[in-house]
């Protein structure tokens, strides 16, 4: 169903749609067509030995970057 009002006068005009819309209609290529979204790749963690971390090291690259010295 369509309405319409004239401007003019105010008055509804109702237009009954003798045939629905089919499938030709709806598929017509007027809205994007749902498509599956790309997933994003699990990465996977690497496992590293907590007593091969030199931690002298690492503190020390950390105060250099914050451009203070070590201990």
């Amino acid at each position: 169903m369509v309405i319409v009002m004239e401007m003019d006068s105010g008055k509804l005009i109702v237009y009954e749609c003798a045939t629905p819309y089919d499938d030709e209609v709806l598929n017509a290529g007027w809205a994007e067509v749902p498509r599956v979204e790309p997933r994003l790749q699990e990465a996977v963690a690497e496992r590293h030995d907590p007593a091969a971390v030199d931690a002298e090291a690492f503190l020390a690259r950390l105060y250099e970057a914050e451009g203070r010295t070590g201990r």
